[in-house]
């Protein structure tokens, strides 16, 4: 059983601020040694995003490794998806948008996986889906890691917290598409007008008109599934059960960046702000619930577990939704057991109000 340590949104006021949460919750999950290189990997949000974990967070972490005698570095990995952060600059370029440069954080942002997100280490890991994974280089060679990660809804894993942080943010594109391999979709002819706006949404060359009808050559295709939501005639859809086989993959995925950092990286889920939606989408919608917290643990497994019985408890206490399930209609503890069952962390946890 992990220990998760929780500060409630409630007991935030002027005396007890969201930076003081923070502080305190650090010194619970040491993992930076003196001269420690420490990649303090986050999630900058897409541009047009506004509910990724602030800077102000972010930089209070920083503070927090330096004091510990680290080497800290912002970082995060480019995306498989047509937006700006596709590539390395467009990443930097979004970061420093959303607030996250060098003046602010007082710590360089770089591409973990390079200018083409393929610069990466690879890990053997032995799942029943993925034998080796691809993760970015700059976490592959960092010395330890805070993992921050923001709470949210997702379309394809139900819920991202820390697991799905590990499982697809740290990988480079090749790594990524192993994940998503099980969504490469199909296309219902007599539903496609020919528009072409899958197409131009695809950055893989991927879709195609044919007789005036767009088809997917599936070896180019890396299971993004960003084409559907392209689409306004349902014609693009996902494969039956994609969603099962991607939790799956993103699960065992989790046991790369573990294998090389072992007992060398620390959780922290920021639980505010619970919009539907990943922060790769380009704007923020509503939250579905009310602020919970802020949660911090050494153990990937324990806090998103912890975090999702602390979102379900706020929706019941709403009476606005059963449980997150509601949102997507997906279950995200599949991907949480099987990240448990490659041995990345405990289902099972204590959570300590601090």
């Amino acid at each position: 059983m992990s220990k998760v340590f929780f500060k409630a949104a409630e007991e935030i006021g002027p005396a007890n601020t969201h930076i003081d949460h923070i502080k305190e919750l650090f010194w619970k999950i040491p993992v930076v040694e003196k001269g420690d290189l420490v990649a303090i990997k986050i999630h900058p949000g897409e541009y047009g995003n506004t509910t990724y974990v602030p800077p102000v967070i972010v930089r209070t972490v920083t503070d927090l490794v330096k004091e510990a005698g680290g080497i800290p570095f912002i970082t995060d990995t480019t995306v498989l998806y047509r937006g700006k952060r596709f590539n390395g600059p467009d990443l930097l370029w979004t970061a420093a948008v959303n607030g996250f440069t060098f003046g602010s954080m007082n710590a360089p942002f770089i591409s973990a996986d390079g200018i083409l997100g393929d610069d990466s280490v690879e890990v053997p890991i032995g799942g029943e889906y993925i034998k080796n994974i691809t993760v970015a280089s700059a976490i592959a060679k960092a010395d330890a890691m805070i993992l921050i990660s923001h709470c949210k809804g997702h379309p394809a894993s139900g819920f991202g917290g820390a697991v799905k942080n590990l499982g697809m943010g740290c990988l480079d594109k090749e790594g990524k598409a192993k994940v998503h391999s099980p969504g490469k979709p199909d296309i219902y002819p007599e539903k496609c007008t020919g528009c072409g706006k899958c197409i131009k949404t695809c950055p893989w060359d991927a879709i195609s008109l044919e007789n005036g009808k767009a088809c997917v050559d599936k070896n180019k295709c890396k299971g993004e599934l960003s084409c559907i939501e392209s689409c306004k005639f349902g014609a693009i859809v996902p494969p039956e059960n994609c969603t099962t086989e991607i939790q799956a993959r993103l699960g065992e995925a989790s046991l790369g960046p573990l294998r090389l950092l072992p007992g060398k990286i620390a959780y922290i889920n920021w639980i505010f702000d619970l919009t539907p939606g990943c922060d790769c989408f380009n704007f923020s919608a509503p939250a579905f619930a009310k602020d919970v917290g802020i949660v911090a643990s050494k153990d990937p497994v324990s806090i998103d577990k912890a975090s999702l019985d602390l979102i379900n408890k706020k929706i019941i206490e709403e009476g606005c939704m059963h449980s997150i399930i509601d949102l997507w209609g997906i279950d995200p503890i599949i991907h949480l057991k099987y990240a448990a069952k490659m041995g990345a962390g405990n289902m099972e946890y204590s959570l300590c109000r601090i």
